[in-house]
C-alpha cells in the first residue's frame, strides 16, 4: 500500500497540487510517450493499485460477482465492497464513458487475465453492453 504522510496539507495547498497533478497528467496523456512518463511518475505499487482499481470498476460494470473479482484480481472483499459502493453511487460514470470510446481495455485485459477454467469462462465479461 502506498505510504501517505500523516501530516496533512492545508486545503488550499492540497487543491493547488491536485490541480497541477491533473494538468500534468493531461499533458503527458496527449504526448506519444505517455507510458514512459507515467512509468516514472508512479511506483510499481501505485501502478498495480490503479490497474486493479480500474479492473474492479469495469468488472462491476459487467455485472461480475464480488467473488469472481476477488479471485481474478487477488483483492480483498473490503476493497471490492468499497469500490462497489462508489460505483453504485455513480462515481465512475465519466471514466466508464471515456474508456468505452477507446474500446481496447477489455481486449487488452483478456490477454492479461486469462479465463480461470473452462471454455469461454468470461465470454460475457469481455463484451460491452
Amino acid at each position: 500500500m502506498p505510504h501517505v504522510s500523516k501530516r496533512l496539507l492545508e486545503r488550499e495547498k492540497f487543491l493547488g497540487i491536485h490541480k497541477e497533478l491533473f494538468k500534468i497528467i493531461g499533458t503527458i496523456a496527449r504526448s506519444n510517450k505517455s507510458h514512459l512518463a507515467l512509468g516514472e511518475l508512479f511506483t510499481k505499487t501505485e501502478k498495480l493499485m490503479l490497474a486493479k482499481r480500474l479492473a474492479i470498476i469495469f468488472m462491476l460494470d459487467q455485472k461480475e460477482s464480488v467473488y469472481a473479482i476477488e479471485q481474478v484480481l487477488k483483492v480483498s472483499p473490503s476493497t471490492v465492497a468499497r469500490i462497489s459502493l462508489q460505483y453504485e453511487k455513480g462515481f465512475y460514470s465519466k471514466l466508464l464513458t471515456e474508456v468505452r470510446k477507446q474500446n481496447s481495455f477489455w481486449s487488452e485485459l483478456s490477454k492479461i487475465i486469462p479465463p480461470r477454467a473452462g471454455r469461454n469462462r468470461f465470454k460475457n465479461f469481455l463484451q460491452f453492453s
